[in-house]
């Protein structure tokens, strides 16, 4: 029961990564535009957030469909933390895919809510289908610490 009450709290974080691709204000030192691979790469302290949702990142790059008029996926790279609903999730990368509302995170993922956490070096999410997965390599265990409250 105690780690169910952990990956709600993870679903109930990041269900609201379909508000991303509604509106998303970017602070970056750069910003590259590549018109003909409909690609925007934010580079430099990157603050990206709305209402809903905060994401820090060195790199922040976002591909759009062929129509331009939509976000195909969200990548965010380097000392990557996202923060919504008092649950923070850290790691190495994080890939949103809007249109499947499907996250991948890799590298030293971290996701905590008050006193709660997982840990480990990869977690999957499944939104739509109520999925979560988290691994971590062989020589690591994947780790979990709950609180009954």
């Amino acid at each position: 029961m105690f780690k169910s009450l952990i990956y709600l709290s993870i679903f109930n974080f990041l269900a609201v990564f379909n508000a991303l691709t509604d509106e998303l204000k970017i602070n970056s030192d750069e910003l590259e535009f590549d018109r003909s691979n409909k690609i925007s790469v934010f580079s430099g302290n990157v603050y990206a957030y709305n209402q809903e949702i905060k994401i820090w990142a060195e790199k922040l790059i976002i591909k759009f469909n062929n129509d331009r008029d939509e976000i195909q996926e969200i990548t965010a790279e380097n000392d990557v933390k996202i923060i919504n609903q008092g649950v923070t999730a850290t790691g190495q990368k994080g890939i949103y895919f809007p249109n499947k509302n499907i996250l991948n995170m890799y590298g030293n993922v971290e996701v905590a809510e008050n006193n709660n956490y997982v840990k480990g070096d990869e977690l999957y999410l499944d939104i739509n289908n109520s999925v979560s997965i988290m691994k971590s390599s062989s020589s690591e265990r994947v780790e979990a610490f709950i609180i009954n409250n």
